[in-house]
């Protein structure tokens, strides 16, 4: 046999696709599924990806103390954005409009001034808790650092996620502090449905 062969296709207008066969020995079987679609390349620039495939993606913090009342849970509240990639995260509540399974992740600072007995936190969908990603008894007056995360289906349309917290303690519970590695929340499309 010769040498490596490519295969030519022409585009409708102008330009082309040249497929050409690897420099290795061997056989190599690229499956393409039988259904209409979007074929990814490693080169291929966001702008070009369907929206099922560059789904929304966000990650805010708060760079404010946030005092909150023991024995309810409250909602975080995040000031700043250090990114929104298509505009979903606003008022404290991330709203995909892509629909599709997406990873949330957070971190936490709770302290009080005299003893934080009990912290949980948890990631909300539509008002409702998911589970307690965190949840523990305390005996301390130190400040406890959380992290977690949860994988939501969204629906793409009506689904809000949110953050909250649960505390008990004695003194003046915060959450939070003006450094901005305490408090975030972020989430990304992982898969969409």
């Amino acid at each position: 046999m010769g040498g490596a062969m490519s295969i030519v296709l022409q585009g409708s207008t102008s330009g082309s696709i040249t497929l050409q066969e690897p420099a290795i020995a061997g056989n190599t079987v690229l499956s393409l599924p039988a259904t209409t679609g979007t074929v990814l390349t490693s080169a291929s620039p966001a702008s070009d990806l369907p929206s099922s495939i560059n789904g929304p993606a966000f990650s805010a913090y708060s760079n404010a103390i946030q005092t909150i009342t023991g024995g309810s849970f409250t909602q975080v509240s995040f000031q700043v954005e250090e990114f929104d990639t298509n505009s979903n995260f606003a008022s404290n509540t991330f709203t995909p409009t892509v629909a599709g399974y997406y990873q949330m992740t957070f971190n936490v600072k709770a302290s009080a001034t005299t003893t934080l007995s009990r912290f949980i936190v948890s990631v909300y969908k539509n008002g409702a808790t998911t589970g307690r990603q965190w949840d523990c008894d305390l005996d301390s007056n130190s400040a406890w650092f959380v992290n977690g995360s949860k994988l939501l289906y969204c629906n793409g349309t009506t689904d809000a996620i949110t953050l909250y917290v649960y505390t008990e303690g004695t003194g003046t519970i915060t959450i939070g502090s003006t450094d901005a590695n305490t408090n975030y929340f972020s989430g990304v499309l992982v898969r969409s449905a």
